[in-house]
């Protein structure tokens, strides 16, 4: 096992007495709600009782609403989740090729979207990022899925900078999302002694960010023999590098333009040159999920790790809150589903984490924390760190 039973303990046990409080124990909570209401608004905007008064499948819906033939996965999930949460449809089938017949028409979502959010604004005006990045999503559903199919891609990857802030605060200022950084970095610190670390995805800094705060704050700065932080957005990258590159300028720094669907020598990071390949919400996107865990496994030194902070799906086949709006990205979306190892686009189970990393030939696989011992303190839990080790 690369990961000791007293990492793994040691971690466990601050995610669950310090990370997991109790305001995002319930924040978590309440967002789940705040994304079933917007769903249940979704579908009263649409006018989907009337299209689903007999059972259609998702890929039948798109033509009808005039929206791209990916928007089915979209609606195929959102569909899914108010089925199973919400009761507002019949799933019956498979539950990536299901059918779907209206049961019972929402009740009009204004008055609760607005108490949840007041309740999650009085936890802290932190956690509002969250329901913002929400109501982003469903204030721009029609748009992303007819009229601009790229406008979300735009959004994400960072060529839009009306919304940089909207992404900043998403990633950064969410406590909710931010906890994967804080996990990431406390995993890195108790897994490495010394060692040079690729960071792919880094965006808005969030990895960086909390590893370095981490390290600086245990006088730990001397463990970073090198950090090369990459993204496929150079507007992220260069911003990243303003930003760390002047908080800390004793660390030998390298900066990069990455595309992780792409081979990982072609983008001139040698074989056997780090010590960590580290992601923040970042390694679920590579669309061959195994081929890019390959260019990690070949870019790693003997005994070498990744390390990814990730959003991992306890139920496989169940839409993120946040996928409200993330599914109306079509990079989003696009990464294949065709694999037993990966059923659902994106985000992976644990199960899924541990098969894609013994076809990329790691020698093991931890997922961490205890998922199943800390079920009964967070029953919504759904953030988790992967540990690979070549």
């Amino acid at each position: 096992m690369s990961v000791s039973e007293k990492l793994r303990a040691d971690f466990t046990g601050w995610c669950r007495d310090t990370l997991f409080t109790a305001d995002v124990r319930e924040a978590t909570r309440l967002i789940n709600r705040y994304c079933d209401l917007q769903l249940s608004g979704l579908y009263r905007d649409l006018g989907l009782s009337k299209l689903l008064a007999t059972p259609k499948t998702a890929e039948q819906l798109p033509a009808e609403l005039g929206f791209v033939d990916s928007a089915s996965i979209t609606l195929r999930d959102a569909l899914r989740r108010l089925g199973e949460r919400v009761g507002t449809v019949k799933v019956e089938g498979p539950p990536l090729q299901a059918s779907y017949q209206h049961v019972t028409e929402p009740e009009d979502p204004t008055a609760e979207l607005a108490e949840v959010r007041d309740a999650i604004a009085a936890i802290g005006e932190d956690y509002t990022a969250a329901t913002d990045f929400i109501d982003f999503g469903r204030d721009s559903f029609v748009k992303s899925l007819k009229d601009d199919p790229d406008y979300m891609d735009k959004l994400l990857s960072g060529r839009m900078s009306d919304f940089a802030e909207l992404w900043h605060r998403a990633t950064n200022v969410d406590p909710l999302q931010d906890l994967h950084g804080a996990m990431g970095a406390r995993v890195i610190d108790g897994l490495i002694e010394k060692g040079s670390i690729l960071e792919i995805g880094g965006g808005t800094g969030n990895g960086a960010r909390h590893l370095f705060s981490l390290l600086e704050a245990e006088d730990k700065l001397d463990k970073i023999e090198q950090y090369i932080f990459t993204d496929i957005s150079m507007r992220f990258v260069l911003a990243s590098k303003h930003e760390f590159g002047k908080k800390y300028p004793g660390v030998n720094w390298g900066w990069k333009f990455f595309d992780l669907n792409k081979a990982f020598v072609e983008q001139k990071i040698p074989d056997a040159s780090v010590d960590v390949v580290y992601a923040v919400n970042a390694a679920h996107v590579a669309k061959d999920i195994v081929a890019f865990l390959k260019g990690c496994h070949g870019a790693l030194r003997p005994g070498g790790h990744v390390v990814f902070a990730e959003r991992i799906r306890v139920n496989q086949y169940e839409m993120a809150p946040r996928e409200l709006t993330l599914n109306l990205s079509i990079y989003h979306r696009s990464a294949p589903m065709k694999a037993d190892y990966r059923p659902m686009h994106c985000y992976l189970a644990p199960e899924n984490w541990h098969e894609v990393m013994r076809l990329a030939g790691f020698s093991s696989c931890d997922v961490l924390p205890d998922i199943e011992g800390l079920s009964g303190d967070f029953p919504d839990q759904y953030a988790a760190v992967i540990v690979g080790t070549k």
